[in-house]
């Protein structure tokens, strides 16, 4: 930052003085020219150490001294021409290990002194305290761990006391610490911080959120494009009341603040907060109790009001959560999600939900990527049969667009995000002592060993009836009406029939299409289309097969193994 006063002329105050200090200061932390990447070599060796490497699901080329840095998995580098006398070299930009099995603890990692990008940790078993906010880093998501303790001041070293007003002397633009179980206040120095995201939901956070409004984005009439921040503290023990005087020239584009007792008692506050809040309503979030998640929550929900659309819940054996989520986009296209979660007390999340392609008649087949993300989903208890959903959904602009204009993908389009409260649809038979059945073994999820990628859903219910979600994708060539010939895109079938032994013939299969386009705002125009006939054979709890004949010749008929995937928790009782 250049300065057209001298230090003399602005140092007429201690206070001051202390400022520009902290702010000379980080300003040459945060600037520095762009390094070879096989500087970073020692601090990535030292990190891998530290966050067992050995053990991580993917960990290629790392240590190896015959392989560039920029080669290692999960590293991200630009290259930068050579500008005489200095020649061209490869720039560390990134390093991506979400989901990646990282264990140990990071405080005192030189890596989080770095500067760089982006640094993407997310959905690891990472653990002990954050030592110092990693500020010379652009976008930081440290998501989904097990890091604990209080939330760090900018920096370990630097004592500010009383705190200044805020600055931007930050390189930190994206900080993502949700999900993991920090305790204490939002230090007050945070208010340094000039953050266009902030995510410190689904912790222990208590006291004041005056600080996290004082660490957003300020208003930048000279900034070319407007900007506006994120600000998620949903499901922490944030009280106290929420002052208008911490909202003044904040650039929040939207806030969460589902889950906490923050006291909002100004109309005029009220509407401001109505306007942003993230997905809907805060009305559906706030102020309202839950009840805890057991394993009667394995079942079939939806939104009444968005008929055609719902999702398929199981707690498996292990406490894990598995959804498919089912629903539709523009341009007459199906979309289902799905992943494995984590549940605590009354909640269950699937950080990421995951987006898949494939072909009918090969599943994956040799499709790249076959998964991508494709939002998040977090689901809340708040009455035995009823949830509360909270969608972030990662269309893309192809999805969106409708017939006849140009498909543009890039750049990607931020998640949609809704909230929205589901009923019960139906229930698994022996989720109780007193809702057994002789079918029940059957529910889980059953895959396609011949097909991977594509499988079903079976739920087997208290009055002798099997439910069943295909979830699949188009053929080959053929990808319904409107859409390019392509076996890419997402499809699935549903149906119920009565169970007959260990067999369950469904007959009609049906599809549900949007006959319009103008899903996913409006489902109204979803319409259950016979699809033709599925029968399921079961020989016994891990195997069996599948026969299906339809009405659309691109399907066809055919029949393939099937095997089982996974099995939902049922309750333990005693036999008579």
């Amino acid at each position: 930052m250049a300065f057209s006063t001298s230090t003399d002329n602005i140092c007429n105050h201690w206070r001051a003085c202390l400022l520009l200090s902290l702010g000379l200061w980080l300003s040459s932390t945060v600037s520095a020219e762009p390094l070879d990447a096989e500087t970073m070599r020692p601090a990535l060796t030292d990190f891998f150490e530290a966050t067992g490497g050995e053990d991580w699901h993917r960990n290629d080329g790392w240590l190896d001294e015959t392989t560039p840095v920029c080669d290692w998995y999960g590293v991200g580098c630009t290259w930068v021409p050579a500008i005489p006398p200095m020649p061209s070299f490869q720039q560390f930009r990134s390093l991506d290990l979400a989901d990646n099995n990282l264990q140990g603890r990071i405080e005192g990692v030189a890596l989080l002194r770095a500067s760089f990008r982006r640094l993407n940790l997310s959905n690891n078993v990472l653990q002990g305290p954050l030592d110092r906010v990693p500020y010379k880093i652009e976008r930081v998501d440290l998501s989904g761990n097990q890091l604990f303790g209080p939330l760090p001041d900018p920096d370990g070293n630097i004592i500010l006391d009383p705190p200044p007003p805020p600055v931007v002397y930050s390189a930190l633009r994206w900080l993502d610490l949700s999900r993991n179980q920090l305790t204490g206040a939002i230090p007050q120095r945070w208010q340094v911080f000039s953050l266009d995201l902030l995510d410190l939901s689904s912790n222990e956070l208590e006291g004041s959120i005056a600080p996290a409004l004082a660490a957003m984005t300020l208003e930048d009439a000279q900034w070319p494009v407007p900007r506006g921040g994120s600000l998620r503290l949903a499901d922490n023990a944030f009280s106290g009341p929420f002052e208008a005087d911490w909202i003044a020239e904040r650039q929040l584009l939207e806030i969460n603040l589902c889950w906490t007792d923050v006291i909002i008692d100004d109309p005029e506050l009220e509407q401001w907060l109505d306007e942003r809040h993230e997905g809907g309503p805060r009305q559906l979030c706030m102020e309202r109790d839950r009840v805890p998640v057991d394993l009667e929550l394995s079942g079939s929900w939806y939104n009444p009001e968005r008929a055609g659309e719902g999702l398929t819940l199981m707690m498996l054996e292990d406490g894990t959560p598995l959804v498919y989520w089912f629903s539709h986009i523009s341009r007459n296209r199906q979309l289902w999600l799905f992943n494995s979660g984590a549940s605590s007390a009354a909640t269950t999340q699937f950080m990421p939900s995951l987006r898949t392609r494939g072909s009918f008649e090969q599943g994956f087949g040799d499709v790249s990527p076959a998964f991508f993300r494709g939002g998040s989903l977090r689901l809340d208890r708040v009455e035995a049969d009823r949830l509360h959903a909270e969608h972030r959904i990662a269309y893309t602009g192809y999805d969106l667009l409708q017939p006849g204009t140009p498909s543009i993908t890039w750049p990607p389009m931020p998640d949609t995000p809704w909230r929205e409260d589901l009923v019960r649809l139906s229930q698994l038979a022996g989720t109780r002592c007193d809702n057994q059945t002789d079918q029940q073994w059957i529910s889980g999820a059953w895959y396609a060993p011949d097909r991977a990628g594509q499988g079903f859903i079976v739920e087997a219910l208290v009055d002798g009836r099997g439910v069943v979600y295909w979830f699949t994708y188009t053929p080959e060539g053929s990808a319904g009406s409107g859409l390019p010939a392509s076996g890419d895109w997402q499809a699935w079938m549903t149906g119920d029939a009565l169970f007959d032994g260990d067999h369950l013939l469904i007959d009609p299969l049906f599809q549900p299409a949007d006959t319009e386009f103008a899903a996913p705002a409006d489902l109204s125009n979803v319409t259950n289309l016979p699809w033709g006939t599925l029968l399921l054979e079961f020989h016994d709890d891990l195997s069996g097969h599948a026969w299906f004949t339809s009405d659309d010749p691109a399907y066809g008929s055919s029949d393939f193994a099937i095997a089982r995937l996974a099995r939902p928790l049922l309750a333990e009782c005693e036999s008579d």
